[in-house]
Protein backbone atom coordinates (compact mmCIF):
# COMPACT_ATOMS: atom_id res chain seq x y z
CA UNK A 1 0.00 0.00 0.00
CA UNK A 2 1.45 3.36 -1.05
CA UNK A 3 1.84 6.00 1.66
CA UNK A 4 3.50 8.61 -0.58
CA UNK A 5 2.88 9.28 -4.25
CA UNK A 6 4.51 12.01 -6.33
CA UNK A 7 3.19 12.29 -9.87
CA UNK A 8 4.86 14.49 -12.49
CA UNK A 9 5.95 16.98 -9.81
CA UNK A 10 7.95 19.96 -11.06
CA UNK A 11 9.28 22.99 -9.23
CA UNK A 12 10.83 26.13 -10.68
CA UNK A 13 12.62 28.86 -8.73
CA UNK A 14 13.19 32.36 -10.06
CA UNK A 15 16.49 34.04 -9.20
CA UNK A 16 18.06 37.35 -10.27
CA UNK A 17 20.13 35.41 -12.79
CA UNK A 18 17.18 33.50 -14.22
CA UNK A 19 14.95 30.50 -13.60
CA UNK A 20 16.21 27.25 -12.05
CA UNK A 21 14.39 23.95 -12.48
CA UNK A 22 14.81 22.28 -9.09
CA UNK A 23 12.48 19.35 -9.87
CA UNK A 24 11.61 18.18 -13.35
CA UNK A 25 8.63 15.82 -13.77
CA UNK A 26 9.39 13.63 -10.74
CA UNK A 27 7.25 10.54 -10.20
CA UNK A 28 7.77 8.06 -7.36
CA UNK A 29 5.85 5.97 -4.85
CA UNK A 30 6.83 4.98 -1.32
CA UNK A 31 5.10 1.98 0.20
CA UNK A 32 3.94 2.03 3.80
CA UNK A 33 6.65 0.58 6.05
CA UNK A 34 9.51 1.08 3.59
CA UNK A 35 12.83 2.78 4.15
CA UNK A 36 13.15 4.69 0.89
CA UNK A 37 16.45 6.33 0.00
CA UNK A 38 16.80 9.34 -2.30
CA UNK A 39 20.41 9.93 -3.30
CA UNK A 40 22.07 12.59 -5.41
CA UNK A 41 24.93 15.03 -5.44
CA UNK A 42 24.58 18.67 -4.41
CA UNK A 43 22.09 20.47 -6.64
CA UNK A 44 20.32 17.28 -7.73
CA UNK A 45 16.97 18.43 -6.25
CA UNK A 46 16.85 16.29 -3.11
CA UNK A 47 16.18 19.11 -0.65
CA UNK A 48 13.42 20.56 -2.81
CA UNK A 49 11.81 17.15 -3.05
CA UNK A 50 11.76 16.69 0.72
CA UNK A 51 10.23 20.16 1.14
CA UNK A 52 7.42 19.03 -1.14
CA UNK A 53 6.90 15.95 1.04
CA UNK A 54 6.43 18.01 4.21
CA UNK A 55 4.38 20.72 2.51
CA UNK A 56 6.91 23.52 2.96
CA UNK A 57 6.90 23.93 -0.83
CA UNK A 58 4.17 23.19 -3.33
CA UNK A 59 4.97 22.02 -6.86
CA UNK A 60 4.28 24.26 -9.83
CA UNK A 61 2.72 21.24 -11.51
CA UNK A 62 1.95 17.65 -10.59
CA UNK A 63 0.71 16.25 -7.30
CA UNK A 64 2.11 15.21 -3.91
CA UNK A 65 -0.05 12.80 -1.91
CA UNK A 66 0.97 11.75 1.62
CA UNK A 67 -1.27 9.45 3.62
CA UNK A 68 -4.13 9.94 1.15
CA UNK A 69 -3.99 13.73 1.43
CA UNK A 70 -3.02 15.78 -1.64
CA UNK A 71 -0.68 18.39 -0.17
CA UNK A 72 -0.91 20.48 -3.34
CA UNK A 73 -4.61 21.20 -2.84
CA UNK A 74 -5.34 21.42 0.90
CA UNK A 75 -5.71 24.82 2.64
CA UNK A 76 -2.96 25.98 4.99
CA UNK A 77 -4.85 25.11 8.19
CA UNK A 78 -5.32 21.50 7.10
CA UNK A 79 -1.73 21.34 5.88
CA UNK A 80 -0.51 22.42 9.33
CA UNK A 81 -2.47 19.55 10.91
CA UNK A 82 -1.11 17.12 8.33
CA UNK A 83 2.47 18.08 9.22
CA UNK A 84 1.96 16.67 12.73
CA UNK A 85 1.98 13.24 11.08
CA UNK A 86 5.16 13.99 9.13
CA UNK A 87 8.24 13.80 11.35
CA UNK A 88 11.50 15.44 10.28
CA UNK A 89 15.14 15.15 11.32
CA UNK A 90 17.93 17.36 10.02
CA UNK A 91 21.65 17.34 9.29
CA UNK A 92 22.41 19.96 11.96
CA UNK A 93 19.85 18.74 14.51
CA UNK A 94 17.83 22.01 14.82
CA UNK A 95 17.54 21.68 18.60
CA UNK A 96 16.50 24.47 20.95
CA UNK A 97 19.73 25.27 22.78
CA UNK A 98 17.99 26.80 25.80
CA UNK A 99 16.01 23.62 26.44
CA UNK A 100 17.12 20.32 27.96
CA UNK A 101 16.82 16.97 26.19
CA UNK A 102 13.44 16.31 27.80
CA UNK A 103 12.11 19.78 27.03
CA UNK A 104 13.29 19.62 23.41
CA UNK A 105 11.29 16.43 22.98
CA UNK A 106 8.33 17.90 24.87
CA UNK A 107 8.28 20.93 22.58
CA UNK A 108 6.79 18.94 19.70
CA UNK A 109 4.03 17.71 22.00
CA UNK A 110 3.33 21.20 23.33
CA UNK A 111 2.93 22.52 19.78
CA UNK A 112 0.47 19.71 19.07
CA UNK A 113 -1.61 20.64 22.14
CA UNK A 114 -1.01 17.40 24.07
CA UNK A 115 -2.21 17.49 27.68
CA UNK A 116 0.54 18.33 30.15
CA UNK A 117 -0.10 15.16 32.15
CA UNK A 118 0.56 13.04 29.04
CA UNK A 119 3.69 14.85 27.91
CA UNK A 120 5.91 13.51 30.70
CA UNK A 121 4.95 9.89 29.98
CA UNK A 122 5.53 10.25 26.26
CA UNK A 123 8.89 11.98 26.77
CA UNK A 124 10.03 9.15 29.08
CA UNK A 125 9.04 6.57 26.44
CA UNK A 126 11.00 8.38 23.75
CA UNK A 127 14.09 8.93 25.90
CA UNK A 128 14.18 5.17 26.50
CA UNK A 129 13.55 4.41 22.82
CA UNK A 130 16.54 6.44 21.61
CA UNK A 131 18.86 5.37 24.45
CA UNK A 132 19.26 8.66 26.31
CA UNK A 133 18.33 7.59 29.84
CA UNK A 134 20.23 9.72 32.33
CA UNK A 135 20.66 12.60 29.88
CA UNK A 136 17.15 14.05 30.19
CA UNK A 137 18.38 17.21 31.94
CA UNK A 138 21.39 17.81 29.71
CA UNK A 139 21.48 20.75 27.30
CA UNK A 140 22.45 20.33 23.62
CA UNK A 141 25.86 21.94 24.28
CA UNK A 142 26.59 19.04 26.65
CA UNK A 143 25.80 16.33 24.08
CA UNK A 144 27.81 14.58 21.39
CA UNK A 145 26.68 14.79 17.77
CA UNK A 146 25.12 11.35 17.94
CA UNK A 147 23.24 12.20 21.12
CA UNK A 148 21.93 15.41 19.55
CA UNK A 149 20.60 13.45 16.60
CA UNK A 150 18.94 10.97 18.98
CA UNK A 151 17.13 13.93 20.55
CA UNK A 152 16.10 15.02 17.06
CA UNK A 153 14.75 11.55 16.30
CA UNK A 154 12.82 11.41 19.59
CA UNK A 155 11.31 14.83 18.93
CA UNK A 156 10.33 13.82 15.38
CA UNK A 157 8.59 10.71 16.72
CA UNK A 158 6.78 12.49 19.56
CA UNK A 159 3.41 12.78 17.78
CA UNK A 160 3.55 9.25 16.35
CA UNK A 161 3.99 10.30 12.72
CA UNK A 162 3.08 8.18 9.72
CA UNK A 163 6.34 9.03 7.97
CA UNK A 164 9.77 10.18 9.09
CA UNK A 165 11.73 12.40 6.69
CA UNK A 166 15.51 12.41 7.17
CA UNK A 167 17.37 15.25 5.44
CA UNK A 168 21.07 14.30 5.36
CA UNK A 169 20.57 13.14 8.95
CA UNK A 170 24.02 11.54 9.30
CA UNK A 171 26.17 13.87 7.17
CA UNK A 172 27.54 15.76 10.20
CA UNK A 173 28.49 12.56 12.07
CA UNK A 174 31.59 10.37 12.10
CA UNK A 175 31.30 6.89 10.50
CA UNK A 176 30.83 4.95 13.77
CA UNK A 177 28.15 7.35 15.01
CA UNK A 178 26.50 7.29 11.58
CA UNK A 179 26.14 3.52 11.79
CA UNK A 180 24.66 3.71 15.29
CA UNK A 181 22.04 6.24 14.11
CA UNK A 182 21.25 4.12 11.05
CA UNK A 183 20.85 1.07 13.29
CA UNK A 184 18.43 3.04 15.48
CA UNK A 185 16.36 4.13 12.46
CA UNK A 186 16.30 0.58 11.13
CA UNK A 187 15.17 -0.73 14.53
CA UNK A 188 12.39 1.89 14.72
CA UNK A 189 11.26 0.92 11.23
CA UNK A 190 11.11 -2.78 12.14
CA UNK A 191 9.42 -2.29 15.54
CA UNK A 192 6.77 0.20 14.52
CA UNK A 193 6.47 -0.24 10.77
CA UNK A 194 7.30 3.45 10.39
CA UNK A 195 7.84 4.64 6.84
CA UNK A 196 11.15 6.46 6.46
CA UNK A 197 12.27 8.62 3.54
CA UNK A 198 15.98 9.29 3.70
CA UNK A 199 17.75 12.00 1.69
CA UNK A 200 21.50 11.51 1.35
CA UNK A 201 24.57 11.83 -0.85
CA UNK A 202 26.24 8.78 0.74
CA UNK A 203 25.68 5.36 -0.80
CA UNK A 204 26.84 3.70 2.42
CA UNK A 205 23.70 5.03 4.10
CA UNK A 206 21.47 3.66 1.33
CA UNK A 207 23.18 0.30 1.29
CA UNK A 208 22.98 -0.15 5.04
CA UNK A 209 19.28 0.42 5.72
CA UNK A 210 17.20 1.27 2.63
CA UNK A 211 14.82 -1.08 0.84
CA UNK A 212 14.46 1.03 -2.30
CA UNK A 213 16.53 3.84 -3.78
CA UNK A 214 15.88 6.64 -6.27
CA UNK A 215 18.91 8.31 -7.85
CA UNK A 216 18.52 12.01 -8.69
CA UNK A 217 20.46 14.15 -11.12
CA UNK A 218 19.62 17.66 -12.37
CA UNK A 219 16.15 17.61 -10.83
CA UNK A 220 15.12 14.27 -12.30
CA UNK A 221 15.00 10.68 -11.07
CA UNK A 222 17.33 8.87 -13.44
CA UNK A 223 17.24 5.42 -11.84
CA UNK A 224 15.28 3.67 -9.11
CA UNK A 225 14.64 0.18 -7.77
CA UNK A 226 15.38 -2.24 -4.97
CA UNK A 227 18.75 -1.42 -3.44
CA UNK A 228 20.26 -4.86 -4.08
CA UNK A 229 19.22 -4.73 -7.74
CA UNK A 230 20.61 -1.23 -8.26
CA UNK A 231 23.89 -2.26 -6.64
CA UNK A 232 24.11 -5.38 -8.76
CA UNK A 233 23.42 -3.64 -12.06
CA UNK A 234 23.66 0.18 -11.97
CA UNK A 235 22.60 1.61 -15.33
CA UNK A 236 23.42 5.31 -15.27
CA UNK A 237 26.91 6.84 -14.90
CA UNK A 238 25.85 8.78 -11.78
CA UNK A 239 24.60 5.55 -10.15
CA UNK A 240 27.81 3.77 -11.05
CA UNK A 241 29.78 6.54 -9.33
CA UNK A 242 27.68 6.16 -6.19
CA UNK A 243 28.14 2.38 -6.17
CA UNK A 244 31.91 2.84 -6.43
CA UNK A 245 31.76 4.90 -3.21
CA UNK A 246 31.24 1.73 -1.21
CA UNK A 247 32.24 -1.11 -3.51
CA UNK A 248 35.66 0.17 -4.57
CA UNK A 249 37.01 1.74 -7.74
CA UNK A 250 36.52 -1.38 -9.88
CA UNK A 251 32.81 -1.79 -9.08
CA UNK A 252 30.13 -0.90 -11.63
CA UNK A 253 32.75 -0.25 -14.32
CA UNK A 254 31.91 -2.21 -17.49
CA UNK A 255 35.54 -2.11 -18.57
CA UNK A 256 37.07 -2.85 -15.19
CA UNK A 257 40.53 -4.32 -15.31
CA UNK A 258 39.80 -7.06 -12.76
CA UNK A 259 37.20 -8.66 -15.07
CA UNK A 260 39.55 -8.54 -18.04
CA UNK A 261 42.32 -10.10 -15.98
CA UNK A 262 40.26 -13.00 -14.62
CA UNK A 263 40.47 -16.13 -16.77
CA UNK A 264 38.26 -18.97 -15.46
CA UNK A 265 40.22 -21.46 -17.58
CA UNK A 266 43.43 -20.59 -15.78
CA UNK A 267 42.05 -21.89 -12.46
CA UNK A 268 43.23 -25.37 -11.45
CA UNK A 269 40.07 -27.10 -10.24
CA UNK A 270 41.22 -30.71 -10.23
CA UNK A 271 38.24 -33.03 -10.51
CA UNK A 272 35.77 -30.53 -9.07
CA UNK A 273 33.94 -27.59 -10.64
CA UNK A 274 34.29 -23.84 -10.93
CA UNK A 275 30.90 -22.33 -10.08
CA UNK A 276 29.68 -18.75 -10.41
CA UNK A 277 27.40 -17.76 -7.51
CA UNK A 278 24.94 -14.86 -7.80
CA UNK A 279 22.80 -13.77 -4.81
CA UNK A 280 19.34 -13.45 -6.34
CA UNK A 281 16.71 -12.79 -3.70
CA UNK A 282 15.81 -11.79 -0.15
CA UNK A 283 17.02 -15.11 1.24
CA UNK A 284 20.60 -14.19 0.39
CA UNK A 285 21.01 -11.98 3.47
CA UNK A 286 24.26 -13.76 4.15
CA UNK A 287 26.41 -16.10 2.15
CA UNK A 288 26.00 -19.68 3.29
CA UNK A 289 29.34 -21.08 2.16
CA UNK A 290 30.23 -22.03 5.73
CA UNK A 291 26.91 -23.93 5.93
CA UNK A 292 27.82 -25.80 2.74
CA UNK A 293 31.16 -26.78 4.26
CA UNK A 294 29.47 -28.13 7.39
CA UNK A 295 26.57 -29.84 5.62
CA UNK A 296 28.48 -31.51 2.80
CA UNK A 297 31.94 -31.82 4.31
CA UNK A 298 33.53 -29.89 1.43
CA UNK A 299 36.35 -27.38 1.38
CA UNK A 300 35.30 -24.46 -0.84
CA UNK A 301 37.77 -21.96 -2.29
CA UNK A 302 36.74 -18.46 -3.42
CA UNK A 303 38.86 -17.65 -6.46
CA UNK A 304 37.36 -14.37 -7.74
CA UNK A 305 34.50 -11.90 -7.30
CA UNK A 306 33.11 -8.98 -5.38
CA UNK A 307 30.05 -8.53 -3.18
CA UNK A 308 28.17 -5.65 -1.61
CA UNK A 309 25.76 -6.21 1.28
CA UNK A 310 22.46 -4.32 1.45
CA UNK A 311 19.38 -4.53 3.63
CA UNK A 312 17.91 -6.92 1.04
CA UNK A 313 20.94 -9.18 1.09
CA UNK A 314 24.11 -9.58 -0.94
CA UNK A 315 24.63 -8.43 -4.51
CA UNK A 316 27.45 -9.13 -6.92
CA UNK A 317 29.06 -12.43 -7.81
CA UNK A 318 31.62 -14.97 -6.64
CA UNK A 319 33.55 -17.67 -8.46
CA UNK A 320 33.97 -20.64 -6.15
CA UNK A 321 35.86 -23.90 -6.59
CA UNK A 322 33.61 -26.77 -5.46
CA UNK A 323 35.39 -30.14 -5.02
CA UNK A 324 32.37 -32.22 -6.09
CA UNK A 325 30.83 -33.66 -9.24
CA UNK A 326 27.76 -35.54 -10.40
CA UNK A 327 24.91 -35.86 -7.92
CA UNK A 328 27.04 -34.38 -5.13
CA UNK A 329 27.53 -31.16 -7.09
CA UNK A 330 23.82 -31.02 -7.97
CA UNK A 331 22.94 -31.33 -4.28
CA UNK A 332 25.24 -28.45 -3.34
CA UNK A 333 23.78 -26.18 -6.02
CA UNK A 334 20.21 -27.10 -5.05
CA UNK A 335 21.00 -26.26 -1.41
CA UNK A 336 22.30 -22.83 -2.49
CA UNK A 337 19.25 -22.22 -4.70
CA UNK A 338 16.97 -22.79 -1.70
CA UNK A 339 18.76 -19.86 -0.08
CA UNK A 340 18.33 -17.49 -3.04
CA UNK A 341 21.84 -17.99 -4.40
CA UNK A 342 21.73 -18.78 -8.11
CA UNK A 343 24.61 -20.72 -9.65
CA UNK A 344 26.22 -21.37 -12.99
CA UNK A 345 28.77 -24.13 -13.65
CA UNK A 346 31.56 -22.36 -15.52
CA UNK A 347 33.71 -25.46 -16.08
CA UNK A 348 34.32 -28.88 -14.61
CA UNK A 349 37.53 -30.83 -14.15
Amino acid sequence: MNLITLKNASKLFTTPSGSITALDDVTLTVERGQIYGIIGYSGAGKSTLIRLLNGLERPDSGSVVVGGLDLTRVPEAELARARLKIGMIFQHFNLLWSRTVARNIAFALEIAGVAKADIGRRVAELVHLVGLEGREDAYPSQLSGGQKQRVGIARALANRPDVLLCDEATSALDPETTDSILDLLSDINRRFGLTIVLITHEMHVVRRICDTVAVMEAGRIVEQGRVAEVFANPQKPVTQRFVRQVAGPDAADPARESDRAFDPYAVDIGTGALVRLIPSGPGARRLVLADVVRRFGLSLDIVHGQLAFTRDGASGELYVEVPAKGDDLVSVLAYLAERDIASEIVRQG
